[in-house]
C-alpha cells in the first residue's frame, strides 16, 4: 500500500489486537514470500496496487495456503473490516 500510511494501520491494527507486517513493493518482491509465510491473512488493498501484483500476491498465497483477503481501499477503515470478518469467520 501506500508507505505514508502504515504507522497509522499498524496502529489500528495493534488496537484489534493484530500485528500488521508491511510490504512495500518498492523494495522489491524478494521479502514478499517470507511475509506471506508468517501471515495468519493477507491483506492488500485495490485501489493502489497494478493487476499484476495483485494477482501475483494472490498466488502466493495459493501457494502458501494461506487467506487473503484484497481491500477497497488503503484506508484503516478496510483493513479492520478485514480483520472483523476474519475473526467472525473464524469464531464459527
Amino acid at each position: 500500500g501506500r508507505s505514508g500510511q502504515t504507522q497509522p494501520l499498524r496502529e489500528a491494527a495493534r488496537r484489534a489486537g493484530a500485528l500488521l507486517l508491511h510490504h512495500d513493493a518498492e523494495a522489491g518482491s524478494a521479502l514478499l514470500p517470507g511475509l506471506v509465510g508468517r501471515a495468519d491473512l493477507v491483506v492488500f488493498p485495490v485501489d493502489c496496487v497494478s493487476h499484476d501484483a495483485a494477482l501475483g500476491v494472490k498466488r502466493l498465497c495459493r501457494q502458501l495456503a494461506k487467506p487473503f483477503c484484497p481491500l477497497r481501499s488503503t484506508g484503516a477503515a478496510s483493513l479492520l473490516a478485514a480483520l472483523r470478518a476474519t475473526a467472525q469467520m473464524a469464531a464459527e
